[in-house]
């Protein structure tokens, strides 16, 4: 099962490749959700929930249960 990141980029993870997960704060006052993949590649995902973005709180949830 992948679950979708970015919608307009197409952006997925296989939660199975998970090992870990934290937010980090941008220059600008925003958020950004790290994802560390098994392979050492970290995806990083903005805070934008307006017009259709992505809510990385959301996010952060739905790949959690999904571990």
């Amino acid at each position: 099962m992948m679950i979708l990141l970015e919608k307009h980029t197409g952006l997925a993870v296989n939660p199975d490749d998970v090992t870990s997960m934290c937010y980090s704060p941008s220059l600008n006052g925003g958020k950004w959700l790290i994802i560390t993949t098994r392979n050492g590649q970290d995806l990083s995902v903005k805070h934008s929930p307006f017009n259709g973005g992505t809510n990385v709180y959301e996010l952060h949830a739905q790949l959690l249960e999904a571990l």
